[in-house]
């Protein structure tokens, strides 16, 4: 059982957001204070059964309303049970209503979903009390008193994970032996070993409060438990983590919700044996929902991303990957590219370019007209290739994030979108060898050139090829030539020649000279109207 859907009215900055979940992980990005962590504090709030404080009303002469679906397909049953919680501002607690009946429910029925708000304040150090510890101490030895087969069955699994130790057929010594492995520092260790006993460390420490859940008198164990139609019986335990990348670095980040993840669905054959052993049931039935500013915490699926943005009227509304369908080649290009477009879920608007070159250059052209990407929350991805602009524009845009494109001119449509832009002449390179002719500014070109190691002015043959055949010229119409030799005054050969040599020589390297040497005299038209629309986007103006 998992929480499938939520519509939340009148609470702190959610005037009327409808929330949908992925069964298993779901990540929380958007702006700062537009309300991620206060989400997060309303699933405390119900999950416990609380009531709402007066601070919580957006308007106080206004109640609360919270929708929430609650569905078993992930336990293979279909089943769906819709409530709704209401509160008025003078009312203690909120009312809890069966939404398909109209009937009025006890509001500790809410317990059943248990909720641990995980807190990683205290990783790598402290992470478990002395109290702790000895309850801990005492789940590892109930789990390994079974016998010497169980004990044996640790030891392999622990070897499994990266932790090879050799455990004493007593079972007390064999939770001493664990626990020092754990929780005991090595300096000598690897640093992987110290990632492995991070994870163990933070997974004991979840199984301590899912025990003091179990023995929790303020709602009968069983009442909690859910069945599969197999007959299973499961703990469903919804847990979040607020902005891991205030503890731990990149990888300790996807490590750590990696592993917890794989605890949630029993996927961790250790921790699962202990769950099995000290719960008495099968396994958990886990959600995870993560809020972070981070791009590293993020997984690589968008369906488990929820973005909070403010529209038009400046309310909070949200955009859920999991309603997101595409069709089989867009998701695939999405699945590819998606490592770039993590970073563009943070961001105010997002410039996306064909290639290379244009990557390398744009931010230096920013900067010269006097525009701080940053500062704007401009993303800039290269797309790799003109076709895959528009389906990574779809995903952003799906996300409520304005998208400025810039296409070569020898692949423009009619009627084109108003966030869709082109180059004035057939490609980039063709716009920034026209741009500095015009200005009179052909050695800027000649810096460009000769910046780049290794290059040389020499426009050879395969050059020249590549050239014609990107322009449609018969072949012959211009020999190999060296750039220094090329007439001033002679405007057809500089701008065959350049372009050229640019065109075939395109890539970040050059990208970067181009974009170090135009000074804004130079900056071809259609560059300075990409980056002023999206500067445009980014500040709310062109909606």
């Amino acid at each position: 059982m998992y929480i499938s859907d939520v519509r939340i009215e009148n609470y702190r900055t959610f005037q009327d957001v409808t929330f949908h979940f992925d069964s298993r992980a779901n990540y929380i990005v958007g702006d700062n204070n537009i309300g991620k962590s206060n989400f997060l504090s309303f699933l405390k709030t119900v999950t416990h059964g609380y009531g709402f404080r007066e601070a919580d009303f957006l308007d106080e002469n206004n109640p609360i309303r919270v929708f929430i679906t609650l569905s078993s397909a992930d336990m293979g049953t279909g089943e769906f049970a819709h409530i709704e919680l209401r509160q008025l501002v003078s009312e203690v607690v909120p009312t809890l209503i069966n939404s398909d009946t109209g009937e009025r429910l006890p509001l500790e029925y809410m317990r059943c979903l248990f909720y641990i708000d995980y807190a990683l304040d205290d990783v790598p150090r402290n992470m478990v009390t002395d109290e702790e510890l000895l309850q801990i101490s005492s789940l590892y030895k109930d789990y390994l008193s079974a016998g010497e087969e169980t004990i044996r069955e640790a030891e392999a699994l622990l070897a499994k994970k990266g932790l090879p130790v050799s455990l004493p057929s007593d079972s007390n010594l064999a939770v001493v032996k664990i626990l020092k492995v754990i929780f005991t520092s090595d300096k000598d260790a690897a640093p992987s070993g110290f990632t492995i006993r991070l994870m163990f460390a933070i997974a004991s420490h979840l199984l301590v409060q899912l025990v003091e859940k179990r023995n929790s008198k303020a709602i009968p164990f069983e009442n909690i438990i859910v069945y599969n139609k197999w007959g299973k019986r499961f703990f469903p335990l919804v847990l979040s983590i607020d902005e891991p990348e205030l503890h731990l670095h990149p990888y300790l980040q996807r490590a750590v919700l990696a592993f917890l993840q794989s605890i949630l669905n029993n996927e961790e054959p250790f921790f699962k044996k202990l769950i099995q052993r000290t719960l008495g049931v099968d396994g958990l039935d886990g959600q995870l929902f993560v809020v972070t500013h981070s791009t590293d915490s993020l997984v690589n699926d968008y369906r488990q991303i929820i973005r909070l943005y403010w529209n038009e009227e400046k309310k909070v509304q949200v955009s859920c990957g999991t309603t997101f369908h595409f069709n089989r080649e867009i998701e695939k290009h999405l699945i590819m590219h998606f490592p770039e477009v993590k970073e563009a879920l943070y961001s105010r608007c997002t410039i996306l370019v064909e290639g290379e070159t244009e990557y390398g250059s744009f931010p230096y052209f920013a900067k010269t007209l006097g525009i701080n990407f940053d500062y704007y929350g401009i993303c800039l991805i290269n797309a790799r290739g003109e076709s895959s602009i528009t389906k990574i524009s779809q995903l952003i845009r799906r996300f409520h994030i304005p998208t400025v494109c810039l296409y070569d001119k020898d692949v423009m449509v009619e009627n084109p979108k108003p966030y869709v832009f082109y180059t004035d002449y057939i490609c980039y390179e063709m716009d920034v060898v026209q741009a500095c002719i015009s200005s009179g500014s052909i050695g800027v070109l000649n810096r460009v050139i000769h910046s780049v190691e290794d290059s040389s002015d020499v426009v050879n043959s395969s050059l020249v090829k590549k050239a014609g055949q990107k322009l449609g010229m018969a072949r012959g119409s211009y020999p190999p030539r060296k750039l220094s030799n090329i007439s001033k005054r002679d405007n057809r050969s500089l701008q065959f020649y350049y372009f050229a040599w640019l065109y075939g020589n395109k890539g970040v390297i050059v990208g970067r000279a181009i974009g170090e040497f135009l000074t804004g005299k130079e900056i071809p038209p259609a560059f300075k109207t990409v980056i002023e629309a999206a500067v445009s986007y980014s500040k709310g103006e062109i909606l």
